[in-house]
Order: structure tokens, then C-alpha cells, then sequence
């Protein structure tokens, strides 16, 4: 038994991930629990699957540990648990624009030919924990690294109140056959840092560019997802961003430092957009 779900996963697992074996998955069935090792994910895969733009290339997504724990017994009721310990990402800007994939663009709606089953309703109702993501963001003109703290992605009731059923979490509307799903984001600390990947190439009259630091507390994200129940397609969503109290007091050097850095960026930024609008025009004269 553990064998074959061993292979399931492996199955579903192998399209996204590099290397990945039987021997790293743990599984108990059961307890219900498993737990995956030294997870790293194929960055061109996960570049295609997020449509990043032709200017930014993912170079490693990797995470050292991944546990689930799914009640198989009350599966409708309780939410599959997936805890995440330290996720690393590492992206970088592309001198030469990357060549767009052949959906870039084009929309994603995740309709099917199959109906809304149990199976989504469990996915959907799934709740992360990831104690740390760390990503880190080069180009040529300056370095940047994002640090986020205990992440947590959870179902909520209409009311946005904590719930332990899940089907208090869903609104089915059978007369119109859609669903609407109320998820939650949040996380306890974001760190942003900045500087120059080059100090001596951007000193202005002896002074280098000033690093950046933002520092936000505690903050949320609510999110309302519309699904068609008979195929599945997300027909519309809502997101509404929560922060705490943010302060970011900037000096006229780091002022500087960030028109630069956003400036080291507009060009690319316009070549691609110009290319993928070029693409898109392509596409409909076909």
C-alpha cells in the first residue's frame, strides 16, 4: 500500500521537481502522515507554470523539508495540512529577453471537462504553513533579498472567522452552479533589502548608493475565489490586502538608490512588454 502511493505521488511530483526518488518520501498511512526531504523544484517548469516575464529567469526554488498530514477518515470536514520548513528562491534579470512558451499569455482559467469533485474540495480547503521563504533577486545594477516569516494559508468562514469545518468555508450556490471559496494569507514579518551589486560603478561624486531596508509586522491577505461547478473554471476573485502599521523613512541617498534601481529595470521591462505585445498580436492573426 505505501508503495503505490509512494508511486502516485512520484507520479504527480516528477513533473515538477529534479531528482526526486521513493527513498526521500516518508510515509506512515497509517498515521496519515509523510514527509518529503531536499525538494528542488524545475525552474523552467515553475517559470512556465507562473508565467514570469521574459526578463526575469527563476535560477533555483528549493526547500528542505515538506510534511503533510491528510484524516482520511474525515477528509470532508478537516483540511489537508502541508507544512513547509525553509522554501529558497533565487531569481535573476535576463540581459537577453528568455524566449516566450507558447501559451505565454494566453488565459489560464483552469477550466476541465470534468465537475467540481471531492477531491478539489480538499485541495481547495488545504492549509500551508511555511516558516520561512527566502528569496533572492539579482541583476546588474543592484542585489536584492526578501525574507518572509511564518506563513500561514488557511480556510475561512464568509465571516472570516477560524473554523475547524470545512463546510462552513464554501458558499454553493446550485441554482447558478458555482462556488465561492474564502481563503486567508498570512504572515508575520517581511524583510526587503537592497544595494548596489556594484559600488565602485555607481558612486556619485564619492558616495556610493545607499542599501535599502523595509521592515513590515504582522499582515494579511483575504481572498475570495468563484468556481463553476461543472468544470471547474475560476470565473472571477477578490483579494484584499491588510497591513499593520507600515513606516518606511527614506534619506535622499536611499531616495537615489531607489530611482536607480527602478530605473535599472524600466528597459528591460519595456523590451519585454513590447515583445509579448508583439506575440499576442501574432497570435490573433493566426
Amino acid at each position: 500500500m505505501v508503495s503505490i502511493i509512494k508511486n502516485k505521488l512520484l507520479k504527480h511530483l516528477s513533473r515538477f521537481t529534479k531528482n526526486l526518488s521513493a527513498d526521500r518520501i516518508n510515509l506512515s498511512t497509517f498515521k496519515g502522515e509523510g514527509e518529503l526531504t531536499d525538494l528542488e523544484l524545475d525552474e523552467n517548469v515553475i517559470t512556465d507554470l507562473l508565467e514570469l516575464p521574459s526578463w526575469l529567469r527563476l535560477t533555483r526554488a528549493w526547500c528542505n523539508k515538506v510534511s503533510f498530514r491528510i484524516q482520511l477518515r474525515k477528509l470532508r470536514s478537516v483540511p489537508i495540512v502541508l507544512t513547509l520548513d525553509e522554501v529558497h528562491i533565487s531569481v535573476e534579470t535576463c540581459e537577453d529577453l528568455r524566449p516566450l512558451s507558447a501559451n505565454y499569455g494566453m488565459p489560464s482559467d483552469g477550466s476541465s471537462s470534468t465537475k467540481y469533485s471531492f477531491i478539489d474540495k480538499a485541495i481547495d480547503g488545504m492549509t500551508v504553513y511555511v516558516n520561512a521563504v527566502y528569496v533572492k533577486f539579482q541583476s546588474p545594477a543592484f542585489v536584492a533579498s526578501v525574507q518572509m516569516s511564518r506563513i500561514t494559508v488557511a480556510s475561512k468562514t464568509p465571516s472570516w472567522k477560524d473554523c475547524t469545518d470545512l463546510h462552513m468555508t464554501r458558499l454553493k450556490d446550485p441554482s447558478r452552479g458555482e462556488i465561492l471559496i474564502f481563503k486567508e494569507l498570512e504572515w508575520q514579518t517581511v524583510r526587503i533589502e537592497a544595494q548596489s551589486s556594484n559600488v565602485n560603478a555607481n558612486v556619485d561624486k564619492g558616495t556610493a548608493l545607499s542599501p535599502l531596508r523595509l521592515l513590515t509586522n504582522t499582515a494579511r491577505c483575504r481572498l475570495i475565489i468563484k468556481k463553476r461547478l461543472s468544470d471547474k473554471l475560476v470565473k472571477g476573485s477578490r483579494l484584499v490586502l491588510i497591513l499593520d502599521d507600515l513606516l518606511w523613512v527614506l534619506t535622499d541617498a536611499q531616495l537615489r538608490a531607489a530611482l536607480t534601481f527602478l530605473h535599472s529595470l524600466a528597459g528591460l521591462i519595456q523590451k519585454a512588454t513590447e515583445v509579448t505585445r508583439k506575440a499576442k498580436a501574432e497570435r490573433k492573426l493566426k
